[in-house]
């Protein structure tokens, strides 16, 4: 086992594996954690699946003295988070994905970093399959004033960052707690959610790292978990409420039509779906995610005037503008 630097003891850890329908990805994960030489920790795995899988049963039921597992519902990331650290007897708490494989000295990768006091999460490098390695990036996980977000986890050069990454990340179970946990508000692909929770914990003071020691890889099984799958609509519709959700709790309404103008991509990915799907359900499915995730806001937080004019403002001009994008594609067609 490598050393704990200035840390000097071993403090306990939790590691917590939300997962959904999936069954070969998670036994590799298993199998992965199961070989970790770190000497106190415990392994939880959350299972919001809707599927039976005979195979993981039977791995769960070979490793169940070493594998505490939870089956809970309905299907919800955070929920999922939040029922692990509830469980977690550890003051640490390192969350991983249910499709990847983890490096020798994950474990301890993490945990070292707390000999900081300063520092309240984590986040470990990630390679992830079909994906371009960056090893010398800089500014990781850096948030714009307007809400974009850089990657470069794939980085090897330790920084002090502004979010995390959902697939390789640790806390302090305290500040964890402190913050409230996870916000369930984040539904579907739960995008968003670990951006949230890292900057609540930046407010209370807490300094977030990136080290390149706790590395894994992300195998992105296609199936299962937070995929599209065959709703695609309905993901999207996720995505918007999401970004809706998080937009309003974190974004200054300064910076609001920059925000959204830099999402028209996914506008158009979802309205026409590169045309698969083009349908008035598609061309729709942005504005009803955004409204439900306005209407979630609102139903967290008592909402001022100005602000609600604010939102209403946003969503006709969102109108307009795609609609306006609308009609001269329409009119391109009719031409041609």
């Amino acid at each position: 086992m490598r050393k704990l630097g200035r840390l000097g003891r071993i403090p306990a850890v939790s590691v917590i594996i939300p997962t959904y329908n999936r069954d070969e990805p998670l036994r590799k994960t298993l199998k992965s954690l199961l070989a970790q030489d770190y000497p106190n920790f415990e392994i939880i795995v959350v299972d919001q699946s809707d599927k039976k899988f005979p195979e993981k049963e039977k791995f769960l039921k070979k490793y169940k003295e070493k594998i505490t597992y939870f089956k809970i519902a309905p299907p919800n990331l955070p929920a999922a988070r939040n029922f692990g650290v509830k469980k977690a007897k550890g003051e640490i708490v390192i969350f991983c994905d249910d499709d990847v494989v983890v490096k020798r000295g994950w474990i301890s990768g993490h945990v070292e970093n707390y000999s900081d006091s300063r520092v309240g999460a984590v986040a470990g490098r990630v390679i992830t399959k079909g994906q371009k390695i960056e090893p010398n990036f800089r500014g990781v996980g850096k948030i714009s004033w307007w809400g974009k977000v850089a990657g470069g986890y794939s980085s090897k050069i330790p920084q002090e960052i502004g979010n995390l990454i959902g697939c390789n990340m640790s806390f302090r179970k305290k500040v964890l707690e402190s913050v409230g946990g996870f916000d369930e508000k984040f539904i579907g692909n739960a995008l968003r959610e670990e951006t949230d929770v890292a900057l609540r914990i930046k407010k209370l003071g807490w300094k977030i790292v990136f080290s390149p020691k706790p590395q894994l890889v992300h195998l992105r099984a296609e199936t299962g978990g937070c995929r599209k799958g065959k709703n695609r609509l309905g993901w999207y519709k996720d995505f918007f409420h999401n970004e809706a959700y998080f937009c309003l709790k974190h974004i200054s309404w300064f910076w609001w039509p920059v925000f959204w103008l830099t999402r028209w991509q996914w506008f158009l990915r979802c309205m026409f779906g590169f045309g698969r799907e083009v349908s008035w359900r598609s061309i729709i499915t942005p504005f009803a995610g955004i409204a439900a995730g306005i209407r979630d806001f609102r139903g967290v937080r008592a909402v001022g005037a100005s602000r609600e004019i604010g939102e209403v403002v946003v969503l006709i001009w969102l109108g307009f503008v795609f609609g306006c994008y609308f009609l001269s594609w329409m009119r391109h067609l009719v031409e041609k």
